[in-house]
């Protein structure tokens, strides 16, 4: 096995693998990828669509919200309702499918939904 030398930009050597990534970003990336909540690719484009920033705090409300659907013994998808915005979540893959601007919902219809969570 062979251990490469690396020197960065003020010539110190560094052995193995280089981190260049600034510490705060990664460690907030780094808390966003542990959540127990995944984001659909669908979900994703919404998100991107509608202009919707998830926070850690919002990730979090829908980390509790699925572990009541799931004391509740709901495990399929779940309404869950957080001031202006819809998310439809799935509780045994615990995965949020779809996310909606709650202005948008008129003439909406949801069907397969196991209950509705407020947080």
């Amino acid at each position: 096995m062979m251990v490469s030398n690396i020197r960065n930009i003020n010539g110190v050597k560094h052995e193995g693998f280089v981190s260049t990534t600034q510490r705060q970003v990664t460690e907030s990336f780094a808390s966003i990828l542990s959540s127990s909540i995944k984001i659909s690719k669908h979900a994703s484009e919404r998100l991107k669509f509608q202009n919707i920033n998830l926070d850690e705090a919002t990730l979090t409300k829908l980390e509790e919200a699925v572990k009541k659907a799931e004391q509740k013994g709901l495990k399929n998808d779940v309404l869950v309702l957080e001031g202006n915005r819809a998310y439809i979540v799935n509780i045994k893959n615990r995965v949020v499918v779809t996310v909606k601007d709650v202005s948008n919902l008129k003439d909406n219809l949801f069907t397969n939904i196991d209950g509705v969570l407020m947080i």
